[in-house]
């Protein structure tokens, strides 16, 4: 069932910022979520990765609370070892806490884009509030040209599209659902 977070679009989206784009990671945690306990090195070898890419990954993982590790040491080695093993239960919780925080953030951009008025240099595609405009005299501080008024209203529209589609998706969402708070 856990397996099945992993084909949510939602979730997709979420990992994928989580992974900063490296795709290895969804290979990565359903390896994890399939063998259940694993140490760095079987996983390194199984995905044929570095256990450099395999820490990074999991460190990533760890950050958003979606797996968890033990650390044993080998008394004859003196070496410590870490074997890992998903969290994806947490997943619900962590989702719809992440989806809040996006909301707020992009409630907040909303706000100060309704706000002001902005000016743009065409050449250096520099785009600042009337403020800093009227700081530099309308005047681009990199090149000098002639700032010109911006029409940020595709960029309003385009915020308050994503707002609900996320408020809709905290509602609607099944895996969200599933959170407990």
């Amino acid at each position: 069932m856990k397996k099945k977070y992993l084909e949510d679009p939602l979730v997709q989206e979420f990992l994928f910022n989580i992974f900063e784009g490296d795709e290895k990671g969804f290979e990565l945690l359903e390896t994890l979520l399939d063998k259940g306990e694993v140490t760095e090195e079987e996983l390194a070898k199984e995905l044929g990765l570095k256990l450099n890419i395999i820490r990074k990954l999991l460190y990533k993982l760890y950050d958003a609370r979606l797996v968890a590790y033990r650390k044993w040491k080998e008394e004859d080695r003196n070496w410590f070892y870490y074997t890992w093993k998903p969290t994806i239960e947490k997943l619900p919780y962590v989702l719809k806490k992440r989806v809040l925080e996006l909301i707020k953030e992009l409630e907040e951009r909303l706000k100060y884009e309704k706000e002001n008025i902005f000016f743009y240099c065409e050449k250096c595609n520099i785009r600042l509030p009337f403020d800093k405009a009227l700081d530099y005299n309308f005047q681009c501080p990199a090149c000098g040209s002639n700032l010109k008024e911006f029409d940020n209203t595709e960029i309003i529209k385009e915020l308050e599209e994503q707002i609900k589609f996320l408020k809709e998706e905290l509602k609607r969402n099944p895996i969200i659902k599933q959170s407990k708070t």
